[in-house]
């Protein structure tokens, strides 16, 4: 498990279940997409690792949130919501102590849910958000308790397997009437958009490199991230959502502009083929994960300072 990772989220954006139809990723919410209306809550909370379950190869979800830096995992349009949300943890088994399991359909749930089942996680083996009694999403399931759910093949879907696992449920009280906000289901979404955390001013921090042209940024960073995981390019292209050539050609940029190789790479033979960074890639990913880990907290320093007041903005 990569230690750095403590919670990662899980939107899924795709699957089947009775009464219900398919997501809808691409609904405008407000200005923007229910995905990356998703995908901004999470990250404003901090959190780095966000994997999405679409659909097969064709799905447009990946080109919604193109630089969003996320980790896409194609399912079977088949695939009822609980087989896509066990392919998430499958994936996500060693990679993280816990995740915030969320459907794109809901996107209206606020930061501060997320903190509290965050700090509520010892609480119970599965923490639920709950608003006047109700309980909603996303959920927080530790990671020692994938296992229990991974068998499941009953009909009841993520809450069937929790019942089947004898998981201990915590609610968790929160003033948040967006984790009940399902968007195919009337528009009550529409009366939480003006106060909500997502429609607020932010500053957002990305990083890159240049000499004779930007060359490191944090799509690359992402792009070597997945490579050293998976030991292969084109599975790291595959997760991002990118074709193969796109990946080449970020690799050749790198290397042209630091002038070392990027990648050790073996075709075929007995062990089969792999991709493996060179020292001095990581030795360059490293620097880079320290910079903007120092620079992220001058950063909100001075975004603070400048924009302390936003009342020239039309409400």
């Amino acid at each position: 498990m990569d230690e750095h990772i403590t919670t990662a989220a899980l939107i899924i954006a795709s699957g089947k279940t009775s009464g219900k139809a398919n997501f809808k990723p691409d609904k405008k919410i407000g200005t923007i997409t229910a995905i990356e209306r998703t995908v901004v809550l999470f990250q404003q909370a901090g959190i780095e690792k966000i994997v999405v379950v679409c659909g097969d190869r064709e799905d447009k979800t990946p080109k919604l949130v193109p630089s969003m830096t996320l980790t896409f995992l194609n399912s079977s349009e088949r695939n009822d919501m609980l087989d896509n949300i066990k392919l998430g943890l499958t994936y996500l088994q060693d990679k993280c102590r816990q995740v915030l399991i969320s459907y794109v359909d809901v996107p209206m749930f606020s930061v501060s849910t997320l903190q509290a089942l965050i700090d509520a996680a010892d609480k119970g083996d599965v923490c639920i958000p709950a608003h006047n009694g109700c309980g909603g999403h996303p959920i927080l399931l530790h990671a020692e308790h994938f296992s229990e759910i991974l068998p499941y093949t009953g009909k009841n879907g993520l809450d069937g397997a929790i019942t089947f696992s004898g998981l201990k449920r915590h609610f968790v009280d929160v003033d948040d009437p967006g984790i009940l906000s399902d968007i195919q289901k009337g528009k009550s979404y529409e009366d939480l958009l003006a106060d909500h955390d997502a429609s607020r001013l932010r500053a957002a921090f990305r990083f890159r490199l240049l000499r004779e042209c930007a060359f490191y940024g944090p799509g690359a960073h992402q792009l070597l991230l997945l490579t050293e995981e998976t030991g292969s390019l084109s599975e790291a292209c595959r997760y991002m959502g990118i074709s193969y050539s796109k990946g080449r050609k970020i690799i050749s940029i790198i290397e042209e502009q630091t002038g070392y190789p990027v990648l050790e790479s073996q075709q075929g033979g007995k062990g089969g083929g792999y991709s493996r960074l060179t020292e001095e890639t990581k030795e360059l990913m490293r620097r880079y994960d320290a910079f903007c880990t120092d620079a992220q907290a001058v950063f909100q320093d001075l975004f603070r300072k400048h924009f302390d007041r936003t009342d020239f903005l039309k409400k």
